[in-house]
């Protein structure tokens, strides 16, 4: 991203405001696929692709465990 430092900032600010919805709707994220029921993942749309926010909740508290771009492979 150093290339583009506006898309830089954009995405960043993508990010923010969907891991606020977090805050307000922990469990709005849908169920990741392959693991434990309380992991779940949150996309966020941003431009043709994205980013999908792993987290972990727990009925009480939700964890974010990584951000990756919907282009990337794994966790």
């Amino acid at each position: 991203m150093s290339k583009n430092p506006d898309a830089a900032r954009r995405s960043i600010a993508a990010i923010r405001r969907g891991v606020r919805i977090l805050a307000a709707l922990p469990a709005s994220g849908r169920p990741a696929e392959d693991m434990e029921v309380e992991y779940r993942e949150l996309v966020i749309g941003f431009g043709d692709s994205g980013y999908v926010v792993l987290y972990r909740y727990d009925g009480a508290t939700a964890v974010i465990l990584a951000v990756r771009h919907q282009k990337e492979a794994g966790y």
